[in-house]
């Protein structure tokens, strides 16, 4: 798989399929990408999708702190993006372009969050029959803080997209976790949803598992299993360090 490595203020990369100006990265040919974050601190990355192209990205960050902007931009292409964070602190924008007639992006984003993470999610509809779809599902460990800002921005004269926020915070203990779904839609032709959910698990789920002789403990562990893995769309690597993650929390 091509692959990304964001260390510090370095983008380093083994793929002939992408162009790296400064923090500017364009992909040059359909494809997946693999992109791992690793100690970034207060850094600007750009991605761009262009010319027809259809992008996968699979972003991973582990045990760090990160503080960054990221940029995507959308000018006649689509873009999916499956995103994992275990990280000890995250502070992150995100400002989403789709610029040409329907464009389309899949941004999904699974976590566990452990101690304070903010994310602010800008998606700016810029043309005609733009698509977005934004998923979040969180963990919120005990003694956590979490914090969701989505807005997404259709003008007047952009007619017939299509917006969906669907964002899911499941909690474990006391943690202080708050979303905040907003639209901003000056236009009539439009199709709009979104979601937004704060909780636990449901006791007749674990009762359901623990009735088939599953353990209490191994029952949650399963359901925080499908839970982040039904958002996301992990390769192999990238899923066995998941589970890695979760064998770390639910033992």
């Amino acid at each position: 798989m091509n692959k990304i490595f964001v260390r510090r203020d370095k983008i380093i990369s083994n793929s002939d399929n992408i162009e790296i100006i400064e923090n500017k990265i364009r992909f040059l040919n359909n494809g997946k990408y693999l992109v791992e974050y690793s100690d970034i601190d207060d850094i600007n990355l750009e991605y761009y999708v262009s010319n027809e192209i259809s992008v996968t990205l699979f972003e991973s960050c582990f045990l760090e702190n990160i503080k960054v902007n990221n940029k995507y931009v959308i000018n006649n292409g689509n873009l999916v993006v499956n995103k994992f964070y275990n990280v000890n602190n995250v502070l992150e924008k995100i400002d989403i372009d789709l610029c040409h007639d329907n464009d389309k992006l899949d941004y999904k984003f699974s976590n566990i969050c452990k101690n304070n993470e903010e994310y602010l999610i800008n998606i700016n509809h810029m043309a005609k029959s733009t698509n977005s779809n934004i998923c979040n599902k969180s963990i919120a460990l005990d003694g956590s803080k979490l914090n969701f800002v989505i807005n997404s921005n259709v003008g007047r004269e952009y007619e017939k997209s299509i917006l969906n926020q669907n964002t899911r915070i499941v909690t474990f203990g006391n943690s202080d976790s708050k979303i905040s779904p907003n639209m901003y839609i000056d236009c009539d032709d439009i199709e709009a949803r979104h979601g937004s959910v704060i909780g636990t698990f449901k006791d007749d789920l674990v009762f359901y598992l623990m009735s088939r002789g599953i353990s209490y403990k191994d029952s949650v562990k399963l359901l925080v299993k499908g839970y982040l893995f039904s958002n996301i769309n992990a390769d192999n690597d990238l899923r066995e360090k998941i589970l890695n993650v979760i064998d770390m929390y639910w033992r």
